[in-house]
């Protein structure tokens, strides 16, 4: 189901936000058909975050090592919409909700997520996954996801900080809402990055 849950089945939601509120944070992809009597959309879009990667010993002397931790992943990138539209009802906008990056010594990239034409035709959102972390001296996070599509915000994930073994923070949407922050660098092994999110507020 992409990330749906039962209640859409029984309020016109996914995730039981409400009716006209469809609110993804499981990875995968799918499509929503847009309400009856809809006049408009909010789409945000959150790419997935870096997974942290896994620090090592560095060599001081002989027989004396320090204990690196590995930098955090980066935050995924950030796109809103705002959409407004008659006679649309039952026509369909599809998305796809990345996932978080692995962790520890085999660190990844975060997924894009996005949004795109369906049988409704829109400009294709995509917000991208962080970088993961640096397992290397310089315990870099990994850098921010790009966003692009957003008739009203794009904006690039945090990350990029030196010495810095925390993931990177997500960015926030309306609400204060956020997904798609990195994952903390360890020195045992780094902690995957937030999955991404896709949320759709219709009104009426």
């Amino acid at each position: 189901m992409g990330g749906a849950t039962l209640a859409s089945f029984f309020n016109g939601s996914a995730g039981g936000a409400g009716a006209g509120v469809y609110d993804y944070s499981e990875p995968g992809s799918g499509s929503v058909a847009i309400p009856v009597g809809a006049t408009g959309v909010t789409i945000q879009v959150w790419g997935a975050g870096g997974g942290g990667a896994t620090g090592f010993e560095y060599f001081i002397a002989p027989g004396e090592f320090d204990i690196i931790d590995g930098g955090g992943g980066g935050g995924g990138g950030y796109s809103k919409t705002v959409l407004t539209f008659s006679g649309q009802d039952g026509k369909t906008i599809l998305y796809t909700v990345g996932v978080g990056g692995a962790g520890a010594g085999a660190a990844t990239a975060g997924g894009f997520s996005n949004v795109y034409s369906g049988t409704y035709t829109l400009t294709t959102m995509t917000s991208n996954g962080g970088q993961p972390g640096n397992a290397g001296p310089l315990q870099t996070q990994g850098a921010g996801g790009a966003a692009s599509g957003g008739n009203t915000t794009n904006t690039t994930g945090n990350g990029g900080a030196a010495y810095t073994s925390a993931g990177a923070l997500p960015l926030a949407g309306d609400g204060s809402l956020t997904a798609g922050g990195g994952g903390d660098g360890s020195y045992l092994g780094g902690e995957p990055g937030q999955n991404g999110r896709v949320r759709m507020v219709f009104t009426f």
